[in-house]
């Protein structure tokens, strides 16, 4: 298999590059003040309730605080805006002690009428503030809209979650990106607005968002967590893996994600910069549309796993970071099953089951790839091209389509309108919840496997206090996927970030949930 070799730029194109990417004046990094982030992708909006992706994420986490947070750069959590909390004995009820004197960016009182605001909000779909949106973690990712049953004011700085039943992973749910507490003065006046113009309690306050440039956020000096180090957070939306290193190396960028597999030890070698490996936690896999010809038969989801080279695409396109995967979660995680092997590379035993499927020569499809790098896909284009090639080597003719906006990419895989996709997930708090009920649960979006018993044993592994319970049903589930091949696993990575030399503070965390007021530079 041929390796992707890294983009090399003379000296005319490097300038121009650079030129291209320069900052304004007024965003220069100056006295050290400033730091500069290189992300793969502009965000799709800024109101966390109703964002499903990472790039997104990456703001609202530094606008936003959760009533909890993730510890550093671990799953643990912290205090955030509860100082404190309380769980009934039959785990029916939550109490939270929040934290008194603090405000939203725009001067509202943080207090328990807003965190009741914004749970009647989430969890009410006639709600007028929820301007327009879905919200999918709440009901696909948490399970919120099955559990929660409503929120009370019990004092000004005491909350009270009334449950229909436990959940055992309530607490990792709240410290999702999803429930961060929004303003509800700024929501209020412009609930459609409020996704380009967000207003959070953090440790930053929104400046300004230009569309296919930047976000820019300064820092919030009546936080009442860890002041920032940093004035100002400028994050800059370089589409191309190449482009983006190479306006990292010119000085242009403080930091990045997303790097070409070639270019990681090419950072190892250079004095000026350091690459910092983010904790294993994600998966990269390939989906189809059961609900459509031939891929309700289960025999062409086999042969089309049998069909991918796995070992192979890994070796050669993950520059070292990737680990082939043999089920949806990765081995760290609870529930991952020992007796799961994972799809077998073995083309003829996958010419043999589409003849069994009625097949015998092949098919025709399209095959979507993803518009941008993420950590389980670090080079979305050939590695999609290397999967291609081997379906087509057992007759399955795969024709490659690319969307060029990576929130239309989401929102049409929702909708189930791609035939076959590639996409992924980082895991949001480290719990096989996370994994398999976001992908398989009642209400997963791009979900075309009906596979009621598995939707089952997920409610009954979600109430359980019992972890080894839910050990057995999680590895069940995986065990019923490896069978069904619902979605084809592809790898796991430790996913590498680029930073310049002199940038210090930066947790890593599994999660992907990074804080960027511990960051420093200069």
């Amino acid at each position: 298999m041929r390796r992707r070799t890294t983009l090399t730029m003379g000296p005319a194109a490097l300038l121009a590059l650079q030129a291209a990417h320069r900052l304004p004046i007024a965003y220069a990094q100056g006295s050290g003040r400033t730091f500069r982030f290189g992300a793969p992708a502009e965000p799709v909006k800024l109101d966390p309730a109703d964002t499903t992706d990472a790039e997104s994420a990456r703001i609202t986490e530094q606008i936003f605080d959760n009533l909890v947070m993730f510890e550093g750069s671990t799953t643990n959590l912290r205090p955030g805006l509860a100082t404190d909390w309380a769980v009934s004995p039959d785990g029916l009820t939550y109490f939270f002690n929040l934290r008194s004197g603090v405000t939203f960016h725009d001067g509202t009182p943080f207090n328990a009428e807003a965190v009741k605001w914004n749970f009647d909000r989430w969890m009410n779909p006639d709600n007028p503030w929820r301007g327009g949106g879905t919200f999918e973690y709440w009901t696909d990712v948490a399970g919120f809209n099955e559990v929660i049953r409503s929120v009370d004011v019990v004092d000004a700085n005491t909350v009270q979650i009334n449950l229909n039943e436990p959940q055992g992973t309530l607490l990792l749910n709240l410290a999702l990106f999803a429930f961060a507490i929004a303003s509800p003065t700024a929501l209020a006046a412009d609930p459609e607005g409020f996704a380009r113009r967000p207003v959070g309690t953090g440790a930053f306050r929104f400046v300004e968002w230009v569309p296919g440039d930047r976000v820019v956020m300064d820092r919030n000096e009546a936080y009442w967590g860890e002041q920032a180090k940093v004035d100002r957070v400028v994050v800059r939306a370089i589409p191309d893996n190449a482009a983006r290193f190479q306006v990292l190396r010119s000085g242009s960028i403080d930091m990045m994600e997303g790097a070409n597999p070639d270019d990681v030890p090419t950072a190892q070698r250079d004095r000026s910069l350091q690459v910092i490996l983010r904790p294993p936690l994600n998966v990269g896999y390939i989906n189809m549309n059961l609900r459509q010809r031939p891929f309700d038969d289960v025999r062409v989801r086999q042969a089309m796993a049998a069909a991918i080279n796995r070992p192979a695409i890994v070796e050669a396109l993950y520059g070292g970071t990737g680990t082939v995967a043999s089920q949806l979660i990765p081995p760290s995680v609870m529930g991952w099953n020992p007796d799961v092997a994972g799809p077998r590379y073995d083309p003829d035993r996958a010419r043999q089951l589409l003849a069994e499927a009625g097949l015998p020569g092949g098919f025709t499809t399209d095959f979507w790839v993803m518009p941008v790098s993420r950590p389980y896909f670090p080079s979305p284009q050939p590695i999609a091209e290397a999967i291609v090639s081997d379906l087509g080597r057992v007759g399955i003719r795969a024709a490659l389509r690319r969307e060029t906006d990576w929130g239309t990419y989401l929102q049409r895989r929702n909708q189930l309108e791609y035939p076959v996709w590639m996409l992924g997930w980082t895991g949001d708090t480290g719990d096989p919840d996370n994994f398999l009920y976001t992908f398989f649960g009642p209400s997963a979006p791009d979900n075309s496997w009906d596979n009621d018993a598995v939707k089952g044993l997920l409610r009954q592994a979600q109430r359980s206090p019992n972890m080894e319970e839910r050990q057995r049903i999680y590895q069940l589930v995986n065990s019923v996927v490896e069978a069904e091949v619902p979605r084809i696993p592809i790898a796991h990575t430790t996913p590498p970030l680029i930073a310049r030399a002199n940038v210090r503070g930066y947790n890593a965390n599994p999660t992907s949930t990074e804080y960027y007021n511990t960051v420093s530079v200069g």
